[in-house]
């Protein structure tokens, strides 16, 4: 039995596969089951959801988590989930799925969902990631970050004295306000990315309506994204692949667009694809590697039979 766990931002995607057929597949809100404060409790719950997916103890898990956003913190999910799961456990980056799932073993991984992140790895197994931040300090190109520079545009250009645009309706509309100086108390209310980036729609409602402001939002976000890229190549990760995902840059051609028109300014020889398949089946792909004894060579080490293995083991298996 092997077992791919897809832990996004807004819902957790748990797929369970025997012998090649899928036999059981749950989608939950992560936050029905990630509180973020008894993290024994969390993963109890999340193996629990496991095995009433599966139906039994899986030979093979791997999981991509929301928040891992390095070694040492999916390591710690690694580790817990082991203490309660046999076989072979490996936790990555929810990013980190993206490229098996599109075929690629190697490259960068950009998830423009309810937040943004880019990760790769270097030669020594170890992530490099850029972005990641949360709402309320980063994730430029995500949801949430569109969102929210969507209310301090609406802001700048009622500073300087414009009138308000499609945008500024949308969201005062969208957020049940009668006036502009009601947008940060509103969003601070909401308080969540995952609340946040529901109204992302609206900015791209807005450039259809024809808001350059909403046009400028969209061109900018596509530009954060190609920052992540560039800043990921720069620490050595390679630029030939990069793949990108998530709720947002797969609905909006706008922003898909806007990501690729940057991406070749400042990465030319980069190619992009945008992921069609679910990211969780980039587990599954990783799972039914290891389930033969093919651990590539680009990630981390497993958890089997909860003992953290070494590349020694490995190959002596």
């Amino acid at each position: 039995m092997n077992v791919g766990i897809d832990i996004g931002g807004t819902k957790t995607q748990i797929i369970a596969e025997l012998d090649g057929n899928a036999v059981g597949e749950m989608v939950v809100n992560t936050a029905e089951w990630r509180g973020r404060v008894d993290h024994d409790a969390d993963v109890r719950t999340l193996v629990s959801l496991l095995i009433t997916t599966a139906g039994i103890m899986p030979a093979v898990t791997v999981v991509g988590a929301h928040g891992c956003d390095s070694d040492e913190d999916r390591l710690v999910l690694q580790t817990r989930l082991s203490s309660y799961l046999r076989g072979t456990v490996l936790v990555l980056n929810d990013s980190e799925l993206l490229l098996p799932a599109a075929g690629k073993t190697n490259g960068i991984s950009v998830i423009s969902g309810t937040g943004s992140i880019a990760v790769s790895r270097d030669a020594m197994r170890r992530m490099i990631a850029s972005g990641g931040w949360g709402w309320y300090l980063g994730d430029e190109g995500s949801a949430s970050g569109l969102v929210r520079e969507a209310a301090r545009t609406v802001r700048f250009a009622l500073d300087q004295g414009e009138a308000l645009d499609p945008l500024g309706s949308n969201l005062l509309a969208a957020l049940a306000v009668s006036s502009p100086i009601e947008l940060g108390r509103a969003l601070g209310e909401i308080g969540s990315a995952a609340g946040i980036g529901q109204l992302a729609p609206l900015v791209f409602a807005a450039a259809d309506a024809g808001s350059k402001q909403a046009e400028k939002v969209i061109a900018d976000a596509g530009m954060a994204l190609s920052v992540l890229a560039e800043q990921l190549v720069r620490r050595g990760a390679s630029c030939c692949d990069v793949v990108t995902g998530g709720g947002v840059i797969a609905r909006q051609p706008r922003l898909l667009a806007a990501f690729q028109s940057a991406l070749v300014q400042r990465l030319p020889d980069a190619t992009l694809t945008l992921l069609h398949e679910q990211p969780v089946l980039g587990a599954m792909v990783l799972a039914r590697k290891l389930r033969v004894g093919a651990l590539p060579e680009t990630l981390p080490l497993p958890h089997i039979d909860g003992e953290l293995k070494t590349a020694w083991d490995w190959k002596a298996a």
